[in-house]
């Protein structure tokens, strides 16, 4: 059995409502296209692509409330704050803005209510 030094992830995954819709939003958000045959109840972001796939799934029965269990935090180049309001113009809500030892973000909530951040680049 060979070893290996490292995991990687591949895929995110998100319970959502209209698979469809909220795929349509992340790929406004990461700028990639939504792959061909999405559904309200199923699609994917990069299935066939070198990077992590995003799911898209609406699960049979209620969706879990509460809190979303894994927060993306996104991670901005020098554009950030413009990134920020590109986003928040997709659709997300601008939930706050955010400063603390020198480390600058905005946390946002998706149209299904997940929350996720961007961040700024990290002070020298």
């Amino acid at each position: 059995m060979g070893t290996r030094n490292s995991m990687k992830v591949g895929m995110y995954s998100f319970d959502c409502r209209d698979a469809a819709a909220l795929a349509e939003f992340w790929a406004g958000v990461l700028m990639r296209p939504v792959d061909a045959g999405a559904t309200a109840a199923f699609a994917t972001i990069g299935f066939e692509g070198d990077g992590p796939t995003w799911m898209f799934h609406r699960p049979a029965g209620e969706l879990p409330l509460g809190d979303n269990r894994l927060m993306l935090d996104l991670g901005g180049e020098s554009d950030w704050a413009e990134q920020a309001d590109r986003v928040e113009a997709l659709g997300a809500a601008r939930v706050s803005d955010n400063e603390q030892d020198g480390v600058r973000w905005t946390v946002f909530r998706d149209p299904e209510d997940n929350t996720f951040r961007i961040f700024a680049p990290r002070p020298e």
